[in-house]
């Protein structure tokens, strides 16, 4: 059974945090801004993988999280907010597998910034981090699949019979 880790911002919000994020990680003290828009083929992704496990990563706190999922409608069966550390550091994947239980190997992320490449492969490089082109250039840090958009991410993981 393949468990989906898909980042907040970026992946289902029409926001490119990577910027932002980086001064933060680099010391400085800036709010996140913050998005309801939602991108197009979440939507329909969202309907195909609904079935499976599934954990929202967000670089929000957890105030900031409920709120934003409530107001998108979105209902995962985990939520791993930020808790003081987030992208790039390892934290959010080691309090995911920590809260889940889940196996590393079993873990497919769906991501769309370097930031989210780097989290998975400080935590362990055997999770399968999909990138998806949005508004950064993940490729080059060798992610497991780089697709266009979700749909496309999707109908991979079905080829590699990762996914049914």
């Amino acid at each position: 059974m393949v468990n989906f880790a898909v980042w907040l911002d970026g992946v289902i919000l029409k926001i490119d945090l990577t910027d932002s994020l980086y001064k933060i990680y680099k010391g400085d003290q800036i709010s996140l801004p913050i998005t309801y828009e939602v991108n197009d083929d979440w939507i329909k992704v969202y309907d195909r993988i609904r079935e499976a496990n599934l954990a929202i990563l967000s670089p929000y706190d957890e105030i900031t999280t409920k709120a934003i999922l409530e107001r998108i409608n979105l209902k995962p069966t985990y939520v791993i907010a930020n808790r003081g550390k987030t992208k790039p550091s390892r934290e959010p994947y080691r309090i995911l597998i920590e809260v889940t239980g889940w196996d590393p190997l079993q873990v497919v992320t769906l991501a769309s910034s370097p930031l989210d490449l780097l989290s998975a492969r400080f935590f362990d490089s055997r999770i399968k981090v999909i990138c998806v082109k949005r508004y950064q250039d993940c490729s080059k840090y060798s992610p497991f699949l780089y697709s266009e958009n979700l749909d496309d991410a999707i109908s991979s993981l079905k080829r590699l019979k990762i996914i049914r």
